[in-house]
């Protein structure tokens, strides 16, 4: 008997199901869902504009240079240096005629030169800065940075052999590495940083 109610009461649900269903307008615009919004973070941009023939490119600026690990036997006397690396200085959108500040030139740029300035042990030697896993830095080791196989002054005292430029993209080719200041170099972090500045004539 339940069966056959339940078989009758059927057709009854189902069509009461689909005139609900009717009931929704399809032509009827849809409701969206509330807006949210939250912090996402910070995005920071740094740079500056210069008054200069050229502009530094960005993979020069703040660029790292790998000198990797060198053994403390690779180091054994003063003096003593291990791999060079190879890294550029790239200077990009170069137009080199006279700034129009300058009002007495009558000719272009022609050449540039760069002046690093860093903590140093001696004009040619960069110190090791401490690591900031808080590991100690190695001792008696220092960086050197060539141009053409000569120790560049990294004290700020004076600047690389000027380069010839053309307009358009310059590179400034330089090498870097570490070199024993006394025999006896103790292990350890070698990092070291240094800034530079490019002067245009």
């Amino acid at each position: 008997m339940k069966k056959v109610v339940l078989a009758s009461l059927l057709p009854l649900l189902l069509a009461s199901s689909f005139s609900h269903a009717e009931d929704v307008d399809p032509t009827s615009p849809a409701v969206a869902p509330q807006t949210v919004t939250v912090d996402g973070g910070k995005i920071n941009f740094t740079g500056s504009v210069v008054a200069a023939p050229c502009a530094v490119d960005n993979s020069s600026d703040g660029q790292t240079v790998k000198l990797g690990q060198i053994a403390t036997n690779q180091l054994a006397a003063k003096g003593a240096t291990g791999s060079s690396v190879p890294f550029t200085i790239k200077l990009v959108g170069c137009d080199l005629s006279p700034m129009a500040a300058d009002t007495n030139a009558t000719t272009n740029y022609t050449k540039a030169s760069i002046k690093f300035t860093g903590s140093s042990i001696d004009a040619t030697t960069l110190a090791l800065s401490a690591d900031g896993a808080g590991e100690q830095p190695a001792q008696n080791v220092g960086i050197e940075i060539f141009q053409a196989n000569k120790a560049v002054n990294v004290d700020g005292t004076g600047t690389t052999t000027a380069q010839d430029i053309i307009a358009g993209d310059n590179e400034i080719p330089f090498t870097a590495t570490y070199v024993a200041t006394d025999a006896k170099v103790i292990a350890g972090s070698a990092n070291g940083s240094v800034n530079f500045q490019v002067t245009y004539e």
